[in-house]
């Protein structure tokens, strides 16, 4: 095995938990397509995503948190790049060209390994709503197996799992499918579940499934909704707090915003705020909403897609359809992505500039008017995989046509710190590591490097672990091990934690993690109420 192999080896370790290393190296794909959902029935999809439940996780650059100190970088943030090959999956099928205020495949919908294949579950809206499946092995061509479920027009060769169709198959409808694995399941009939807003019953409900396609609704949600919201509800598991989770909409002053809520076991949920948590602000456009807002676990973070809806609200009053369709006149009702993050899904977190992370495309696109995402990334090599549901046509248009696109975005690559033609630094925050190594992802431009040097509490360097005793990094690697020209600190110089200044040039820095960190010291990410 060569350097580069190991060296992302070692990095797995570091970043997942063992059981979903496991599975991910027997598979031989490195930290590719790691922990293939169908090796690893006991684990969530959002696992590999997220890390270890306690830590440690790759520092990240979109808050303050890993910095103390910076001179001469800037923090940029990055937009996920869309596939030249868009859409990936367009309508092509009768039960997806049926006219519909909106006409073809979209996501709103879930895209996760299962096994060695990518498994899509997408909303068809043709005369109520229905959940379709696709298949990949590389994310980018996919099938649409027959599945033998739902009848429609006089056979069952489709592709279709819950639909609108024969409701009575599953006994229930869904709109924007949250399909979730169920961790350690005892009920084999139990091992997936689909939320979602049923229409017909006016709230979210869950149903479950031994296979991720044959589902069986919760008789009790027909008519006892889960939680009181709107129609748009997004779902995921939170392997820190080791319970479900949702998104939902709800609505500030400012229009359509988002609230949270969550549960133990799926099925009995509480809300900590019953209102909204993330909201339009002072730096957004008075033609702003929030229409809805996926969220997912990464690396010790909870990161938001936020669907920034462009149109205005009304201001006084109470609720009508009138009124709200009388205050949006004039607006573009388009649709765009941004990023949001947070800690504790409470406090949230935007880029000051506002700019789009999955953005529209220009007027001649197929994606030029409004853009929805899937629930969650997925990784594929070292990047990830963001699926969304592109449209022509706004908000509220009679008819809207829409396809499903990929926009990719390299492993850690949201926000970076850049350094040009002239030499910058950062000083890390205290870390309490035992062996002088620390992997970054990372890459460079001609004539540029990245190199680190070990500093004590009081930011001098540690003998022998200055910038001259640093291995230099020339290139592009989402997992290089950086080191010293020394393989451990001697024992006179040890200490409980040391900081890391990089210094880089013509380079951007995504993430890092020091090596082989004292699991008797946790990363201290979520802050209850005791003492500050």
């Amino acid at each position: 095995m060569n350097h580069h192999s190991l060296s992302r080896r070692h990095f797995l370790q570091l970043t997942a938990s063992a059981a979903a290393g496991a599975a991910a190296w027997k598979f031989g794909r490195g930290f590719a397509q790691a922990a293939p959902a169908g090796d690893a029935p006991g684990l969530p999809f959002e696992t590999v995503l997220a890390g270890p439940a306690k830590g440690p996780w790759r520092r990240l650059f979109l808050d303050a948190w890993a910095v103390e100190e910076s001179a001469g970088l800037t923090r940029v943030f990055h937009a996920a790049e869309k596939h030249p090959g868009n859409p990936v999956l367009k309508g092509e099928k009768p039960w997806e060209t049926v006219p519909a205020a909106i006409t073809g495949p979209y996501v709103y919908g879930t895209v996760a390994w299962e096994g060695d294949k990518l498994r899509m579950w997408y909303q068809i809206l043709t005369k109520g709503n229905h959940v379709a499946c696709a298949e990949s092995t590389d994310g980018i061509h996919w099938t649409r197996p027959e599945l033998g479920i739902v009848e429609f027009n006089g056979s069952k060769a489709n592709n279709l799992s819950v639909s609108a169709f024969h409701p009575e198959l599953a006994g229930g409808e869904c709109h924007n499918p949250s399909v979730i694995r169920c961790p350690n399941a005892t009920d084999p009939q139990k091992r997936y579940a689909l939320y979602g807003f049923d229409g017909p019953a006016g709230h979210a409900r869950v149903a479950y499934s031994p296979d991720g396609l044959h589902w069986t609704y919760v008789p009790e949600t027909k008519k006892k909704a889960l939680f009181s919201s709107s129609d748009v509800v997004n779902f995921f598991y939170d392997p820190y707090q080791q319970r479900y989770t949702v998104t939902w909409k709800t609505r500030s002053r400012r229009g359509r915003a988002v609230g949270v809520g969550w549960s133990d076991d799926g099925l009995v949920w509480s809300k900590p705020y019953d209102g909204p948590l993330f909201a339009a602000d002072d730096l957004d456009p008075d033609a702003t909403q929030i229409y809805g807002m996926p969220v997912f676990p990464y690396q010790g973070l909870y990161l938001g897609l936020p669907w920034m809806y462009n149109a205005r609200y009304f201001k006084s009053g109470d609720y009508s359809v009138k009124k709200l369709h009388e205050a949006q006149e004039g607006s573009p009702r388009t649709m765009e992505i941004q990023l949001a993050w947070s800690w504790d899904l409470i406090s949230w977190t935007r880029e000051p500039g506002r700019q789009q992370f999955i953005p529209r495309g220009a007027k001649d696109q197929w994606d030029r008017d409004m853009v929805l995402t899937s629930r969650a990334p997925v990784l594929v090599g070292d990047k990830l995989y963001f699926y969304y549901g592109g449209c022509v046509g706004a908000h509220d248009d009679k008819r809207v046509n829409a396809a499903i696109g990929l926009a990719t975005l390299r492993l850690d690559g949201f926000c970076s710190m850049r350094a040009g033609d002239a030499e910058g630094w950062l000083i890390s925050r205290r870390d309490p590591f035992r062996r002088p190594a620390v992997t970054i992802n990372a890459r460079t431009g001609t004539d540029g490097y990245v190199l680190a040097e070990i500093l004590d509490r009081k930011n001098r360097v540690v003998p022998g672990f200055s910038k001259d005793d640093c291995l230099a990094f020339r290139g592009d690697s989402v997992s290089h091990e950086l080191k010293w020209k020394s393989a451990e600190i001697p024992a006179a110089q040890k200490a409980n934690d040391y900081k890391i200044r990089f210094r880089l040039k013509n380079a951007d820095l995504y993430s890092y993690l020091p090596a082989d960190l004292d699991p008797g010291q946790p990363d201290i990410a979520r802050v209850g109420a005791g003492k500050a």
